[in-house]
């Protein structure tokens, strides 16, 4: 099962990481003109959601389903939070992230799984009938290692079967977490409050040094 387990992440990663190479390949056939316009988009965005709280926070929610990473959205809303209030940013950015897991969980469980397993039934491959007993442990670490895009788990969890209480249990808490130590960063440099600076700072730091932990733990079991 853990093999199969780790299968089924790698093709999620794999997908995500062809749609990184296209965009890469896009840029490059289009040329200087599109990555300008890329460019001149973002910036265009920024303002528009640094200005626009609730659009903010439901950029949060649902853009990183759509393959959009996450920290440059964590960073406007840490921008947002020195004007409006850090901890208030932490708040609405963690209620963004309980939407965002669980409309995405629901679309990998739910109609991605049907397609998915489609696919898979024309090779000797398919998806596990049900999560592993260790499952719990592997969102832990999924969710701690660094590196691994939040919405490649989300999916990925998804559709492993994940029960939804224990994927929130363990995903919320952990992306809340982390979101908070960037958020509260951002608004300490920008807004020039120091305290949220060192805190946030040290919860990214924390939360480093608890992913490698869980790693080094989970290598040693595994010898």
């Amino acid at each position: 099962m853990g093999k199969k387990l780790l299968l089924l992440l790698g093709g999620v990663l794999i997908v995500f990481a062809l749609l990184f190479t296209s965009y890469i390949l896009l840029v490059k056939i289009l040329g200087k003109d599109f990555q300008l316009w890329l460019e001149s988009s973002w910036q265009i965005l920024r303002v528009t959601l640094t200005e626009n709280g609730p659009l903010l926070f439901l950029a949060i929610a649902v853009l990183p389903g759509l393959v959009l990473p996450v920290a440059p959205l964590l960073g406007l809303a840490g921008l947002w939070g020195g004007e409006n209030g850090p901890w208030l940013s932490c708040l609405y950015c963690t209620l963004a992230l309980f939407a965002n897991l669980t409309w995405t969980y629901w679309l990998a469980r739910g109609p991605a799984r049907g397609l998915i397993q489609r696919f898979l039934n024309k090779t000797r491959f398919g998806l596990p009938i049900s999560p592993p007993d260790n499952m719990l442990e592997w969102a832990l670490i999924l969710r701690l290692t660094p590196g691994v895009p939040f919405i490649f788990t989300n999916y990925g969890l998804g559709l492993i079967g994940m029960n939804f209480s224990s994927y929130l249990l363990v995903s919320l808490p952990v992306l809340a977490f982390t979101a908070c130590g960037y958020v509260l960063t951002i608004a300490g440099i920008f807004g020039g409050g120091w305290q949220y600076l060192w805190t946030g700072t040290c919860i990214i730091a924390i939360t480093v040094i608890l992913g490698r932990f869980v790693l080094k733990r989970r290598g040693r079991s595994a010898d």
